[in-house]
């Protein structure tokens, strides 16, 4: 493959650069944010990057084998490695779960990781970075062979006037994200656009930055994840932990009429409100600049692999433009990661770029179905996007409840869970009667830290 082209250089785009470099001559990243920038910054294109992000286990896994070194050069650059048998505190409803020894998490801001991803990706003289957008597809009968552009001036705008300029290339990768235009695009050009499943939830996370003193902890954990299930009456979800440059970053999130505010006194009022370690958060430390707020209304998922052979060869999509979930389960970047194995493991198979990726679509589909199942499903429990439960609905949020249990006091239980949430495993290992059983069983501790 002589050239091959990445339509996005966030995450997705990013680490699928990275695999294309071991495959073709050139790898072109098309980004129109500006990312010749010395230190990490947020960029236009991803508002949410001011929020709390968590790269889970199996994303872990994979950026480490694709970037030796990273991790050492992102710690020596501040940020902080976690053990959470020491150092963490998980939540649910305010009682603490058993702790789990082995796990452990790196934890800095989205800009501080994308920025340490792209100083990697780039020091390989096959990849570089194009400041310009995709405008459409160019295709040779039923094969992409490239795509029209906007070249992007100073301010962010693209260059007026013309049909367009055009990037000739072997392979194309969608890593445009969320508001990918790929289905107009390929409906423009006679193809059918992918079937499209919707789940809402309507939530909203608002994230403040503290304060940090060296070796502080509070309440005596470096990191905390508070889980509020439907049995609270209030579900959502909150998070701290430390990042780079000596700060805290801290998460509350909420779904429908009760989504957080960008005002500061209600952020403190939901900390008080929550597990001990968030509220000695906000009475011992010192805010660093305003709330953020960012509403998500739904988990998308685009069925890429339903499509077979009514799809044009040349061209592949990764990340969020294929599925998006709600952000309060983290499962975002790992996903991204996940699609570059995936894409790594087509290429390696030699396939025949002249025919639709169909084999690769197939791949994805498993790690969308997993991702999907955690997270999008959960969401159709919420009260205001399933109305009345179905008898088979309650039945499936009493075993989740008895499994939320179960991590409470049982190790294996807890373990089982960690890792479906780090996307080790599918949720099926949840559903194994050995674990199900010492869910049942587990007694719930009473005494509630609060």
């Amino acid at each position: 493959m002589r050239t091959a082209l990445v339509l996005g250089g966030g995450m997705a785009g990013l680490v699928a650069a990275r695999v294309l470099a071991d495959h073709a001559e050139e790898v072109l990243v098309l980004e129109p944010d500006d990312v010749a920038v010395d230190q990490p910054r947020q960029r236009r294109g991803v508002p949410q990057s001011a929020h709390a992000h968590i790269l889970l286990g199996r994303g872990r896994q994979i950026l480490g084998d694709l970037f030796p070194g990273l991790f050492d050069a992102m710690i020596g650059h501040g940020a902080e490695l976690l053990d959470f048998e020491r150092d963490g505190g998980w939540y649910a409803d305010g009682l603490r779960r058993v702790a789990v020894p082995g796990d452990d998490m790196l934890s800095m801001t989205r800009p501080f990781l994308e920025w340490h991803l792209r100083r990697h990706v780039l020091r390989s003289g096959r990849v570089r970075s194009v400041r310009a957008k995709a405008t459409g597809l160019t295709l040779t009968g039923s094969r992409v062979d490239g795509v029209r552009i906007a070249r992007v001036d100073g301010g962010g705008a693209g260059t007026p006037g013309g049909p367009g300029e055009r990037i000739a290339a072997d392979l194309v990768v969608d890593a445009t994200g969320r508001s990918s235009r790929l289905g107009d695009w390929l409906r423009e050009s006679g193809f059918q656009e992918p079937p499209r499943r919707r789940v809402g939830s309507d939530i909203g996370y608002a994230t403040c930055l503290f304060r940090r003193e060296p070796g502080q902890r509070l309440a005596g954990v470096r990191a905390a994840h508070s889980t509020r299930t439907l049995r609270s009456g209030r579900p959502g979800a909150s998070s701290l932990s430390p990042v780079e440059n000596g700060r805290w970053i801290a998460l509350t999130t909420g779904f429908a009429d009760d989504r957080p505010s960008r005002c500061y006194d209600e952020f403190v009022a939901r900390c008080m409100a929550d597990v001990e370690p968030m509220r000695e958060l906000v009475r011992a430390c010192e805010p660093i600049g305003e709330v953020a707020v960012y509403r998500f209304p739904a988990s998308v998922r685009r069925d890429f692999h339903l499509l077979g052979d009514d799809f044009p060869a040349g061209l592949v999509v990764s990340g969020d433009a294929v599925a998006s979930f709600n952000p309060v389960y983290g499962q975002g970047m790992t996903t991204a990661a996940l699609h570059a194995e995936a894409l790594g493991q087509w290429l390696r198979s030699a396939p025949d770029l002249d025919r639709p990726a169909g084999a690769y679509f197939k791949r994805i589909a498993a790690v969308v179905d997993n991702a999907w199942e955690t997270s999008a499903q959960q969401d159709l429990f919420l009260p205001h996007v399933a109305g009345k439960l179905t008898v088979g609905q309650r039945a499936q949020l009493y075993l989740r409840d008895r499994l939320i249990d179960g991590c409470i006091t049982d190790m294996k239980v807890h373990r089982s869970f960690l890792d479906v949430v780090n996307m080790r495993t599918g949720p099926r290992t949840l559903r194994r009667p050995s674990i199900l059983f010492r869910a049942l069983r587990a007694p719930r501790r009473q005494s509630a830290l609060r």
